[in-house]
């Protein structure tokens, strides 16, 4: 229980991340322009997928502006935390010379080393934990790179989806991970890219978590083979922390994973179940004139095809 009310806004910013895509991955946009004429052009998806080469320019080149800007402005931020990770990689070293220095001064002049090795080990976890941001960044951008390749082919409107997809089949196939295969299936290249994209990047994120636990715990034994018997308690509870801090967020990501694998048999089961509906969402804005008033109102519709 406890874990559910930490995470409780980032399960909900998923929840968002998942509504919208559902809005996002019909063929109409509010976005769009003259979505009903770009809806029935047919776009060479070569050509469409290198253009999104850089993020988004697919998408705006079939009038799905919306998608467009959505890939251009996620991977401008990612990029952007990407690069910071590098940056903060790269200067967690300095923390590693300096202690190095201090410990090689206390070996010198014969003092207990203990604490200095320890500060050394505690110097070179932290780069490691900045080595993971860095590349866990850096797996997200690519992630989100081939979901916005993927979505480009889709937006191309060359390929489609299966004519009458089995329901049962749709969500057999999104059982592979990784795979986004169910989606696929059902000709929702968008999906397929989201799944893919969250399920590789969570799970890469979780192993590399489980690495720092592996690394935490490994630091503690050397040091324990190494120094006097008389340790800091203070010490301890730096690793400790590191332990635990590195476990929370591999637990975390883990259960990211899950979720979107969930969302992958569900969503496909669900896609499947509604291939007989041409508009599976749709809103749009209506004036009437009412008694000599005008009337403003949003109209869902479900339309068979």
């Amino acid at each position: 229980m406890d874990i559910l009310v930490k995470n409780i806004k980032k399960i909900a910013i998923i929840a968002t991340l998942i509504f919208c895509s559902n809005l996002l991955a019909n063929d109409k946009s509010v976005f769009s322009q003259t979505p009903e004429e770009a809806d029935k052009k047919i776009y060479n998806p070569v050509f469409t997928a290198s253009l999104s080469l850089v993020p988004g320019g697919g998408q705006l080149a079939t009038k799905n502006f919306a998608k467009g800007f959505l890939f251009l402005g996620t991977e401008g931020i990612i990029g952007w935390i990407s690069v910071r990770g590098w940056v903060d990689y790269h200067e967690s070293f300095d923390k590693i010379y300096l202690s190095r220095d201090s410990l090689n001064a206390a070996k010198y002049k014969n003092a207990d080393t203990a604490y200095w090795a320890n500060a050394v080990a505690l110097a070179e976890y932290d780069n490691l934990f900045e080595k993971v941001r860095y590349y866990n960044a850096s797996a997200l951008f690519g992630a989100i790179g081939i979901w916005n390749i993927l979505d480009a082919v889709g937006v191309s409107n060359a390929v489609k989806g299966a004519q009458n997809p089995n329901p049962r089949k749709a969500m057999a196939l999104s059982a592979i991970p990784f795979s986004g295969a169910g989606q696929f299936y059902n000709g929702e290249w968008f999906k397929a890219g989201l799944v893919i994209a969250t399920q590789t990047a969570f799970v890469f994120g979780g192993t590399q978590f489980q690495y720092l636990m592996y690394k935490s715990q490994k630091y503690v034994e050397d040091l324990n083979r190494n120094r006097e018997e008389n340790s800091s308690p203070r010490i301890d509870n730096n690793w400790r922390n590191n332990y635990e801090n590195a476990a929370r967020r591999r637990t975390m990501f883990f259960w990211y994973s899950i979720i979107f694998y969930m969302y992958g048999m569900t969503d496909a089961y669900v896609d499947a179940s509604l291939s007989n509906f041409e508009k599976k969402f749709d809103i749009s804005a209506s004036f009437s004139p009412i008694e000599n008033e005008i009337a403003f109102g949003f109209v869902f519709k479900f339309g068979s095809r």
